[in-house]
């Protein structure tokens, strides 16, 4: 069977969506569509490989979807705790990542601080995928975008707005890849949220080129009139626990319920990307309503990954030979 394939314009790595060029970013959601189609068509396209997946929180759908995806490309998954690696006793990022490059065909990382994977990626002669940080979730957004496109058939031109923190990992992963994407994004944020301005201009830029666009506004109703796809995400995420009150106070306005839907578009869906406060940033009427295309989300964490996994390192096994 002559399975689809990735050219080599994929990156060395996978940091944010904007690693991928948008005709790049299509053809790696083509290889998930038809590996979501025949899941173990590619058991032996790997056979040998590992990857090593460095956990420095708490994960469910990333943890699991990178450990299926390696196995149904025939390849082992370890997953490293931070304790459990010398990390843990002073060795320094750089220096593990060197060996582990040596011993792994891959490296993911779910972190903090963005510059973690930044600097994996500087010595590594492996690829590196982040798997979460503080400011990207490229994984993620990869997911959010097959979903939109099993549902709606195109990516171009669609209508979707972000309804919370336009400051977080999520939002910007979902705005570079709208901006890949072609698609219309308005962000609605309260001002001590407001997206970051360099990063707007940068997806501008490639909006121009795409023909997508972008607009922020502090009204969720006024964010969501004639969006097809209305995005809720968790107010207090891991690490800002210590500002909960301020954030709650702040975001009780930016709650995705039917009463928000009822001003979108009449083929709206509704998205999350877990896992979900029910009854906070989203209804349990929502999520687990017919316009919920959170499930299919969380379902496509798992060929996304296999797509990324197989793209990026298939292509780095042909530039080192």
């Amino acid at each position: 069977m002559n399975h689809p394939t990735v050219n080599g314009d994929i990156p060395g790595h996978l940091l944010r969506v904007s690693d991928l060029a948008p005709e790049t970013l299509a053809a790696v959601l083509d290889l998930a569509a038809a590996m979501k189609q025949e899941p173990l068509g590619w058991e032996r396209s790997l056979h040998g490989a590992a990857i090593g997946c460095i956990f420095e929180k708490p994960s469910t759908r990333t943890r699991v979807s990178l450990a299926t995806a390696a196995h149904r490309l025939g390849m082992r998954a370890l997953v490293l705790n931070r304790d459990e690696l010398q990390l843990g006793h002073g060795e320094t990022l750089s220096d593990t990542t060197r060996v582990l490059s040596s011993f792994l065909d891959a490296l993911t990382m779910r972190t903090f601080a963005h510059e973690n994977v930044e600097e994996m990626a500087d010595v590594a002669t492996v690829p590196v995928i982040n798997a979460l940080s503080d400011t990207h979730h490229p994984c993620q957004s990869l997911a959010d975008l097959l979903a939109l496109r099993e549902h709606f058939g195109t990516l171009a031109g669609l209508r979707a707005a972000f309804i919370g923190d336009g400051t977080s990992n999520t939002c910007n992963s979902f705005l570079e890849a709208c901006a890949a994407s072609g698609m219309h994004l308005v962000i609605a944020t309260p001002p001590e949220y407001e997206t970051d301005g360099d990063l707007l201009r940068d997806v501008r830029e490639l909006m121009a080129r795409t023909g997508g666009s972008v607009t922020l506004t502090t009204e969720p109703v006024d964010a969501v009139a004639g969006a097809q796809a209305v995005y809720a995400e968790v107010w207090v995420s891991m690490d800002k626990h210590h500002e909960r009150a301020e954030r709650t106070a702040r975001l009780a306005r930016y709650r995705v319920d039917d009463e928000l839907l009822d001003h979108a578009a009449e083929d709206a869906v509704a998205l999350h990307c877990l896992p979900a406060v029910r009854g906070q940033e989203i209804t349990s009427d929502v999520l687990d309503g017919p316009r919920s295309l959170v499930w299919n989300q969380a379902a496509n964490r798992l060929p996304t990954a296999q797509a990324v996994l197989h793209s990026l390192i298939t292509v780095s096994r042909r530039r080192a030979s």
